[in-house]
């Protein structure tokens, strides 16, 4: 895959986990020091509310098709910062084989970028930052080639922690946070079509696309929501919904959290993060079975052919990355990259290739070749 040019000129069975040994996980992998989603939402919702009166006017054109106020916006100028603050480490757009060398790097990323998408295709990456003077999280979009570089402008609509980027590279799912709801929302790269997809309460965050473009996965913090991290929500499920809009379904039934799923190359196969491990089942939900690979891990991310499975897991250090990540800033659970073998369950442990937080997952560009947003750090 080419690298990206300078585009921004401002810029198997089921065994029921123990429950103890999920809350020891949860206690180390979240510090006092992340900021909660929940408080972030609410007081960038307060700059929202305040822009909406007149402090900063947005101009937008609707399109009558879409289904939410305010709902489809075209690209607009806005710039990027490019300076982090004294103190952030940085995180560089690697290109990683699958032995953890870097053989790359990608360009034009802004230096707050984070959460990537790269399209199956290869052919565009979608990435979440704060344009400078706006104060709050948009959806950043590229060619991999460096063509057409633009914002999709959401006005008065937060863009949460991920995105996720169609197959076809022509729409972005995203978690999206209006009157206190943090839902599943979609909209064309061009900025057109923006479509509220869910609607439940609790928060719906990690969308991932199905393989044909039709159907969205993701996962719900049910009614037991961890206000600090929903994706560890004991009634976490997951859940799926059209990409065209419907009513959504949910597809795991268990007394442990599921969360950020991803469908196989085939879309037969989903596979989550299920308590201390990983689980698979089919796209309906049904035969599902743990996938044990005996360690903690997050984001599970299937490689273009199927046959391995790029995640993340914990790693304590004594100084963790202090990065910025859109409009948060401050220090984040430092992640390590490995792979498994689909066949075999065999691990492998790229040690030296690390992440500031699992919101930051493995990108595939090739069978061969990941998208790291890598950080260093100190053990």
């Amino acid at each position: 895959m080419p690298d990206v040019q300078e585009v921004f000129r401002l810029a198997t069975n089921k065994v029921r986990p123990d429950p103890n040994a999920l809350e020891r996980q949860q206690k180390r992998q979240r510090s006092s020091t992340r900021s909660t989603r929940t408080r972030a939402y609410l007081v960038v919702a307060a700059v929202i509310a305040a822009i909406a009166i007149g402090v900063l006017t947005i101009l937008r054109t609707a399109d009558p098709g879409d289904t939410t106020p305010g709902a489809s916006t075209p690209p607009i100028a806005l710039t990027f910062v490019t300076e982090l603050p004294a103190g952030a480490d940085a995180q560089t757009p690697a290109i990683v084989d699958l032995r953890g060398r870097q053989t790359g790097q990608v360009l034009g990323l802004p230096v707050d970028a984070f959460a990537p998408s790269v399209s199956a295709d290869g052919s565009t990456i979608a990435f979440v930052a704060a344009p400078s003077g706006l104060g709050y999280n948009q959806i950043g979009v590229v060619g991999a080639n460096g063509s057409d570089p633009h914002f999709i402008s959401t006005p008065h609509l937060v863009v949460g922690a991920t995105v996720a980027i169609s197959p076809d590279a022509s729409k972005v799912a995203f978690e999206g946070l209006t009157t206190g709801n943090v839902d599943i929302y979609v909209v064309g790269v061009d900025g057109t079509g923006l479509r509220q997809l869910t609607t439940d309460p609790a928060t719906d965050q990690y969308p991932q696309w199905s393989p044909d473009g039709r159907t969205i996965v993701y996962n719900n913090a049910g009614a037991r929501e961890n206000s600090e991290d929903p994706q560890f929500s004991k009634t976490a499920e997951i859940f799926t919904v059209p990409a065209g809009g419907g009513a959504p379904t949910q597809v795991t039934h268990n007394s442990w959290p599921d969360a950020a799923p991803s469908y196989s190359p085939d879309g037969k196969t989903i596979v989550d993060q299920s308590a201390q491990d990983f689980s698979m089942m089919d796209a309906d939900g049904s035969n599902e079975r743990r996938w044990p690979i005996g360690m903690g891990g997050f984001t599970p991310r299937w490689s273009p052919d199927g046959k391995t499975i790029a995640f993340s897991y914990y790693k304590d250090v004594p100084d963790r990355p202090t990065v910025q990540l859109g409009d948060q800033y401050g220090d984040r659970p430092l992640v390590i990259v490995a792979l498994a073998d689909v066949a075999s369950g065999k691990v492998t442990r790229l040690t030296n290739v690390g992440m500031a937080t699992d919101i930051n997952t493995p990108q595939w560009l090739d069978n061969g070749h990941l998208l790291i947003m890598r950080v260093s750090w100190t053990s």
